[in-house]
C-alpha cells in the first residue's frame, strides 16, 4: 500500500516506516576543525552541546540581562571551545545582525571561534545553501565536509504534526547536501500538544518518525537524529517552562523510543526555569540531564542556559560543563575483569599489611579510576577559607574572564576566511 493523503495529512504505511528505520544508520561521526573532537553518534556518550537561539545573555561583570549582539556570540563560541567538557557548539542569537541572513552569520562566527563540531538549527530554508557553502569553505570544500561533516543541521517541524515549507525544505536540502539531519519538534504539553507527557512524547514520535521517513525515501542511508524537545506550560502564568521533572521525563521516553529504533538521539538536559545560576538552576540541569543520559542520549543539550532557555550565561555554562563531565562519568560504564575485580589483590592484603594504600594495584589505577573535578571545590574546610571561601559562581565568573581574556581558537587559513566572508556578503544580499 502506498501513501495516503486525507484532509490534507500524509500517512506513511507502516512498511515504509520500518524499512525506513532500517535504512537509517545506528552509528556514525560528526567532527570538529580538529579530528580530536570526533562525535561519535550511537554510542550513548552524553556529549554536551551549548544551548541554541537564545536572545539574551548574562554580562559577565554584572550578571545582569541584556540582548545579545555579535561580539557575545564570538565570545561565547570561545569560552565554550575551552572548556573540556563542552563537545557541540550551537549558537546563541544575536539582536544587531541581518535577519535575512542570521544563520549563515552565525554559522560564519562558530566555525571562526571553534574547532569543535557544530550543530545548527535551520530557520529559513533560504539559507541553507549559504550555510554550507560556509561549512564546506572551513573544511576546504563540499567533498571534504560530506567526508567529515563538521555540524549536523537540525529542522523543526511545527507542532501538531506539521512540517510545513521552511523545515520541509531545509530537510531535503540538508539530505541532499549528504550532511547529517537532525529532527527537532517543540510541542508544549496543552498548546501544541496533548496535554499527558506521554500523549506528547507518542506525538512527536511521530513527527521526528515523519522526517526519518522522508531522509531515507530521499538518500537511504542518510545519518539522522531523533531530538525530541518536550515542553510545557505553566497553566497559571502561561509561561512555557524548560524545568524539572516534565522536561527529562519526557526526554527519557523518547530516548528510550528512540534507542529501540536504533537511531542516534540528542535531549535537552541542562535547561532550568531558574533565572540565575543558583541551586536551582543546578539541581534542575542534573535531573533534566542525568535522566536522559542513563537511557542512552547520545547527545544532551541546552547548555549555558538559564530562564527556560532564553538566556545564555557564562557561569551557567561552567557549571553545566562541570555536570556534563559527571554525567560522561556515570554514564562511561565500568569494564568487569580480573584486574578490577581485584580478587587476588583483595586476598594479598587481607593475609598481609591489611592495607590497600601501598599495593601496586592501587598505584596502577589511582590516576584513572576517579573523576577529577574541573571547578569544584575538594580542599579542607581550612583550605577552603584560606582560599578565600569562594562559591562555584564566584570562581566560575573568575575562570570565564580567564578564558575571554586568554583562550585563543587556532584561526582558519587566510583563504578559507576570505571566502567565507564572501558567502556571508552574498546572503545578507540575497545573491
Amino acid at each position: 500500500m502506498g501513501l495516503q493523503v486525507k484532509d490534507g495529512t500524509i500517512y506513511f504505511p507502516r512498511e515504509t516506516v520500518n524499512e525506513a528505520i532500517k535504512k537509517a544508520p545506528s552509528h556514525f561521526s560528526t567532527y570538529g576543525r580538529d579530528d580530536k573532537y570526533e562525535i561519535k553518534w550511537g554510542e550513548g556518550r552524553a556529549y554536551n552541546h551549548t544551548c541554541v537561539g537564545t536572545p539574551f545573555i548574562k554580562d559577565l561583570a554584572t550578571n545582569e540581562k541584556k540582548a545579545v549582539h555579535y561580539s557575545d556570540l564570538e565570545n561565547f563560541v570561545r569560552v565554550s571551545d575551552a572548556l573540556p567538557a563542552t563537545d557541540i557548539i550551537s549558537c546563541i542569537f544575536p539582536q544587531d545582525i541581518p535577519e535575512q541572513a542570521a544563520v549563515t552569520v552565525q554559522t560564519a562566527a562558530m566555525v571562526k571561534n571553534t574547532t569543535k563540531p557544530l550543530r545548527i538549527c535551520i530557520e529559513s530554508d533560504h539559507e541553507t545553501k549559504y550555510i554550507i557553502e560556509v561549512l564546506a569553505a572551513a573544511v576546504g570544500g563540499l567533498e571534504a565536509l560530506k567526508e567529515k561533516p563538521i555540524a549536523y543541521l537540525e529542522v523543526s517541524p511545527i507542532s501538531p504534526l506539521d512540517y510545513a515549507i521552511g523545515p520541509s525544505n531545509g530537510l531535503l536540502d540538508t539530505v541532499e547536501a549528504g550532511l547529517p539531519l537532525g529532527i527537532i519538534p517543540c510541542p508544549m504539553l496543552g498548546a501544541t500538544g496533548p496535554m499527558t507527557l506521554i500523549g506528547t512524547v507518542t506525538m512527536h514520535n511521530a513527527e521526528m518518525l515523519a522526517g526519518v521517513v522522508i531522509a531515507q525515501l530521499m538518500r537511504p542511508g542518510t545519518p539522522v537524529i531523533m531530538s525530541p524537545r518536550v515542553t510545557f506550560i505553566d497553566m497559571r502564568t502561561a509561561m512555557g517552562l524548560w524545568a524539572a521533572p516534565e522536561m527529562g521525563l519526557a526526554a527519557t521516553v523518547s530516548i528510550q523510543m528512540a534507542k529501540y529504533y536504533g537511531i542516534p538521539s540528542t535531549a535537552t538536559g541542562f535547561s532550568c526555569a531558574s533565572k540565575i545560576t543558583d541551586e536551582q538552576a543546578a539541581f534542575e540541569s542534573m535531573y533534566n540531564a542525568l535522566l536522559p543520559a542513563l537511557a542512552g542520549a547520545d547527545v544532551i543539550g541546552a547548555s549555558g542556559s538559564l530562564d527556560n532557555a532564553l538566556v545564555s550565561c557564562y557561569r551557567k555554562l561552567i557549571v553545566d560543563n562541570e555536570i556534563s563531565s559527571l554525567i560522561q562519568r556515570a554514564v562511561k560504564g565500568e569494564i568487569v575483569d580480573e584486574d578490577t575485580l581485584a580478587v587476588d589483590v583483595i586476598d594479598e592484603v587481607v593475609h598481609g599489611e591489611r592495607n590497600f594504600l601501598g599495593h601496586p594495584h592501587t598505584l596502577k589505577h589511582l590516576r584513572t579510576e576517579l573523576w577529577q573535578p574541573f571547578l569544584s571545590d575538594r580542599a579542607t574546610y581550612e583550605g577552603w577559607q584560606e582560599g578565600g571561601s569562594t562559591t562555584f559562581e564566584e570562581r566560575a565568573k573568575v575562570l570565564a574572564e580567564k578564558l575571554l581574556a586568554n583562550h585563543t581558537v587556532e584561526p582558519l587559513p587566510a583563504p578559507a576566511i576570505k571566502a567565507i566572508d564572501e558567502i556571508v556578503a552574498r546572503a545578507i544580499k540575497g545573491e
